[in-house]
């Protein structure tokens, strides 16, 4: 029986790669852009905003509307995780200006 040793550098570099992680969300955020519901929803945004929406700057739309959903509607959480849900709905809406939304 063969055994194979592996170095810390061979471990780092194969468990963890973050342009491949990032290649695979890429890829996911691609494959739901071209979903027939998220093609619908970018034909409303578009109606209600009266300029074209792409179905990418939608999947920010529905980011950030989420969040402020999870931060303002759920009554009994607490503070801190309100807190959380207020950065998140930041994060959205920066994400929505970088995908030429806030024009």
């Amino acid at each position: 029986m063969k055994t194979q040793v592996t170095t810390s550098a061979q471990l780092v570099r194969t468990s963890v790669n973050p342009l491949a992680n990032l290649s695979a969300r890429v890829s996911f955020s691609r494959r739901l852009a071209s979903t027939e519901l998220i093609q619908t929803l970018s034909e409303l945004f578009s109606a209600v905003l009266e300029e074209e929406v792409s179905p990418m700057q939608t999947l920010c739309l529905l980011n950030a509307v989420f969040a402020l959903v999870m931060a303002v509607f759920p009554l009994g959480i607490p503070l801190v995780l309100r807190i959380l849900f207020l950065l998140w709905f930041g994060i959205g809406l920066l994400q929505c200006r970088q995908a030429d939304m806030g024009q």
